[in-house]
């Protein structure tokens, strides 16, 4: 089960909003300082990550604007500021490896599951692979700007390998390919 927490808590960091500057400034958590995450709201009206006002409620009795006194079964997922957020079009955090995906955040989830880039729909042979143009890629970054990468910004994606290529092109080349290297792969 701590697997599945660590997991989910990645997926809530890897959002990357096309034009963080047009999300308004009342989609930001105040105490996280992000867009929501999971908003629940308090009885005052005001709304937290789920993340960031879980732990604040175990230590604190009081909501973190205006200190009335709030306890964690009076909080409720606020679905109105989550409906908005999810309309708020984003990239696919696997884009550094190739995917194309813009839409919706509320579809990201969805894609995300059937996404081609990401390492758990990948066959092993691409795994290995990946991993390897992660560093490659990761070391191209560092030397070409020297600069932490910016979290705000949109990364581009790269051209998937040939390999990647004839994987996404369709699942006769998919199964011919897999068998190719599932070949190779048995011979060594």
């Amino acid at each position: 089960m701590p697997k599945r927490k660590a997991l989910e808590v990645e997926e809530e960091e890897e959002r990357y909003f096309l034009n963080p500057g047009s999300v308004s400034h009342h989609l930001y958590c105040s105490i996280c300082q992000d867009v929501f995450n999971d908003p629940q709201r308090a009885p005052c009206g005001h709304s937290f990550c789920r993340k960031c006002i879980t732990p604040w409620l175990k230590s604190n009795k009081t909501c973190p604007e205006d200190r009335k006194p709030v306890h964690l079964q009076q909080i409720h997922h606020d679905f109105i500021l989550e409906n908005i957020i999810g309309d708020q079009m984003v990239a696919c955090p696997f884009r550094r490896a190739g995917c194309e995906f813009v839409g919706q955040l509320q579809l990201l989830k969805s894609h995300k599951r059937a996404c081609d880039f990401n390492p758990v729909n990948l066959p092993s042979f691409l795994k290995e692979e990946d991993s390897t143009l992660k560093q490659t890629t990761v070391s191209a970054d560092l030397e070409e700007d020297s600069a932490f990468i910016d979290p705000d910004k949109v990364p581009s994606p790269v051209k998937p390998s040939l390999k990647m290529r004839l994987f996404r092109a369709g699942e006769t080349k998919k199964r011919l390919l897999s068998s190719m290297f599932d070949k190779e792969n048995s011979a060594s």
